[in-house]
């Protein structure tokens, strides 16, 4: 790899969002490394070259072994509002695999490591226009538990991880890019 190249873990890489970041990453020169469930959709990601790490972002074990001798942590994977699962699983996907970033990162000795959450932790919006100041007021177990994800991410901050976290909201999305 060249000096400016770095290895990357991306979650949530057979997502939309992960897989846009994915895509753009290897275009980049960076080596991807990506954590997969094995009843992910791998096959464009194996189209790119990326390297994949069977494992899921609820196993902690799974979690530091892919991010092993990463420059970058990217953490896009979660659950959203889909039917059929119970609360336990939206927390341990968006809240408890926050915290097996986390840890990964800093066992690893991460260079930087970036959490994406959504805007829906600020639920219904009363006073607009919102900005990072409005109050939280998440409506539903996503928002909840997003919620107590950027909370465990920004503690961890504090205490003085290499990081920053964007937050998602809604956008105009082509195959090709993300606005």
């Amino acid at each position: 790899m060249t000096e400016n190249k770095k290895r990357v873990l991306v979650t949530g890489a057979t997502g939309f969002t992960g897989g846009a970041l994915a895509r753009k990453l290897v275009e980049q020169g960076n080596h991807v490394v990506a954590l997969v469930r094995k009843t992910g959709n791998i096959q464009a990601l194996q189209e790119l070259g990326v390297e994949l790490v069977y494992g899921d972002i609820t196993d902690r074990t799974a979690v530091i072994s892919a991010a092993e001798n990463c420059d970058i942590i990217y953490h896009i994977a979660a659950v959203f509002r889909t039917a059929g699962h119970p609360d336990s699983y939206y927390q341990g996907v968006n809240t408890t695999g926050v915290q097996h970033v986390v840890d990964a990162a800093l066992e690893h000795k991460v260079g930087r490591t970036v959490h994406c959450s959504t805007i829906g932790v600020h639920g219904d919006v009363e006073d607009l226009p919102s900005n990072e100041e409005s109050p939280f007021n998440p409506g539903d177990i996503y928002q909840r538990t997003k919620l107590e994800g950027e909370q465990l991410f920004a503690k961890a901050m504090a205490a003085g991880l290499s990081a920053q976290f964007f937050v998602q909201a809604q956008f105009t999305a082509r195959e090709t890019c993300v606005y």
